[in-house]
């Protein structure tokens, strides 16, 4: 599940810029980090959630707006590189000031483990599956039945024309990279206490998010929902019946070969554009 929050935290972004995020795995990262102080100063976990993901959401709009939405004579393909660049930058800023070592978080359920049908798995997961589940419930409400969603949403689908009735493209721009820290933010300090804390940790989540939004569609949240849930379910599955060693391939070889027989994605839909 959590691949599904780094897909949607993808689609936010790209639906209304177009622009594929990849500091979007670094979101996580800032998430996980910053739940890591917090907690090592006592803070109680609900509130240091909290304020972990209002932090990273304020550092996405500050990368929306002093760096993306200035940048001179910008394109799809130069801000792409551009959110490579502030990747990297978030990375060597967290190498840097806090360490590179990788920190554990302890669980948030008071019990460890859950036993179900004779496997064992982390009590983490359940945490994980439904802050998940409530983030794409909640999303989808917020685009389906509120006024500023409906906006997001007129963004997305043509920018000139919601521009020509009022619309301030660029602050729902600026809210969809709030929205995508935000929720980028929540997915690392929830997984945190599974994979650890450490400075590079949102590039493979990153990576397997983007994967997900190629299988699903990019810009489509059921796509994101049923491709994260693919990527998840193979991976399991090949760490169980052939290695884990293969694990990280998996992702990758089911991306490859929908983009061979789909490129555009399961739930892609086709654009009618009239001349």
């Amino acid at each position: 599940m959590i691949y599904v929050l780094v897909a949607i935290g993808f689609n936010v972004i790209y639906s209304t810029t177009k622009i594929v995020n990849f500091a979007q795995g670094e979101f996580l990262m800032l998430g996980g980090i910053i739940e890591f102080i917090l907690l090592k100063y006592s803070i109680p976990i609900g509130i240091s959630l909290l304020i972990s993901s209002i932090v990273v959401s304020i550092v996405a709009i500050f990368i929306h707006k002093f760096l993306i939405s200035n940048t001179k004579d910008a394109n799809e393909l130069s801000l792409v590189i551009m959110t490579i660049g502030i990747s990297i930058l978030i990375k060597g800023v967290i190498a840097v000031s806090v360490d590179k070592d990788a920190h554990p978080i302890k669980h948030f359920l008071p019990f460890k483990s859950v036993s179900l049908s004779g496997m064992t798995f982390s009590s983490q997961y359940i945490v994980v599956m439904l802050t998940a589940l409530i983030l794409v419930f909640l999303f989808y409400f917020y685009l389906k039945n509120t006024l500023n969603g409906k906006i997001m949403q007129a963004v997305s689908m043509n920018t000139l024309a919601a521009s020509l009735f009022g619309v301030n493209v660029n602050m729902e721009q600026m809210k969809a990279f709030a929205i995508s820290g935000f929720i980028g933010a929540l997915a690392g300090a929830t997984i945190a206490p599974i994979s650890f804390v450490q400075y590079d940790m949102g590039v493979m989540f990153g990576l397997k998010g983007f994967a997900a939004c190629v299988v699903g569609g990019f810009g489509n949240n059921t796509g994101a929902l049923v491709g994260g849930l693919i990527i998840g379910i193979a991976e399991s599955l090949s760490a169980g019946y052939i290695s884990s060693s293969y694990k990280d391939l998996v992702a990758f070889l089911i991306m490859i070969i929908v983009l061979f027989v789909k490129p555009s994605g399961l739930f892609s839909s086709k654009d009618v554009e009239r001349v």
